[in-house]
């Protein structure tokens, strides 16, 4: 099997270097050019619990492969989803299978537009990982994922992927309904991610904040209403205990949120497919979300003012 992670950022780069590991065919594809250029010089630098260590791993620009690949896993940023699939036609024919593992909430159908549905496996993932410069990841602490298929000939398909990431040392199981983990980390992001990025502060200054608490209910309850219209198993209290639980002190210290890295960077955020998506889709409904909607819209002013396209 040849496998294709596209966006080879910080998890791309951790979960590529895992399955290179195991002996599978693996490429990073990726547009960061220092980035590609780095890895294919030097190797992948990643450091774990075990040290740091070299893993010499091909790595592409998207328009630069043309074979036709097995397993595309696709990391990128939700806001470049579709760009990236565009670039990368070359890599898919009928028998690709492609896993998104993204954040967010509208990455499914934009894939989509590129593969039938019978191609499309949908996860989520709690492992982490930090992208430290060109060609070095940070990948510490384990996690978990969930995995499904999403219609069609190839329900196999989400065991045979398990099983691969077992192989890896990347646990993981098939769901019965990733939808509603997707929306779970979706509503937990689109809460800390701006509310860290408008106000400058680490998550756990924003958890210490004596107001929080009203703050994170009332954009709960909005989502809550905007799953149940979009009959989507969401569980709110689960999602509130997680916000809460990272927010303190001994588990989040000085952790900013991606977010608030893009804006620093000058690049445009995932808020279009977190805060953005869930307004979209209550505006569908007649449902006011005003806390939600309040952040897009800030986010968006931010973005206009910082970002460089």
């Amino acid at each position: 099997m040849n496998i294709a992670i596209v966006g080879a950022g910080a998890m791309g780069c951790r979960f590529g270097a895992a399955l290179f590991a195991t002996g599978y065919e693996v490429i990073l594809v990726d547009r960061w050019q220092a980035h590609v250029e780095q890895i294919n010089k030097y190797g992948l630098s990643v450091e774990n619990e075990d040290g740091v260590h070299q893993v010499y791993i091909k790595a592409v620009a998207p328009e630069c492969v043309n074979t036709p690949i097995d397993l595309i896993i696709v990391f990128t940023k939700s806001v470049d989803t579709e760009d990236m699939m565009a670039r990368c036609q070359a890599i898919i024919d009928e028998d690709t299978s492609i896993l998104t593992l993204q954040n967010g909430i509208g990455n499914l159908e934009v894939l989509a537009r590129y593969v039938q549905e019978e191609q499309l496996f949908a996860g989520t993932t709690t492992y982490a990982a930090n992208l430290q410069g060109p060609g070095s990841v940070a990948a510490f602490g384990s996690g978990y994922n969930e995995i499904m298929y999403m219609g069609g000939k190839r329900k196999n398909g989400a065991n045979q992927i398990v099983s691969l990431f077992q192989q890896a040392g990347l646990h993981a199981g098939v769901s019965e309904n990733v939808i509603k983990s997707i929306w779970e980390k979706a509503a937990f992001n689109a809460i800390l991610n701006p509310l860290c990025t408008l106000t400058l502060s680490s998550v756990a200054q924003v958890g210490s904040y004596s107001g929080i608490s009203e703050v994170i209910d009332g954009m709960l309850n909005e989502i809550d209403l905007v799953a149940k219209a979009e009959q989507v198993d969401f569980d709110k209290e689960k999602v509130k205990q997680t916000i809460y639980r990272v927010c303190h002190p001994s588990m989040s210290g000085n952790h900013y949120s991606s977010m608030y890295y893009d804006i620093q960077n000058r690049r445009k955020t995932e808020v279009d497919f977190l805060n953005g998506a869930i307004w979209a889709r209550a505006k569908k409904h007649h449902i006011k979300v005003p806390h939600l909607s309040l952040l897009y819209h800030l986010m968006k002013i931010l973005e206009q003012s910082v970002c460089r396209s």
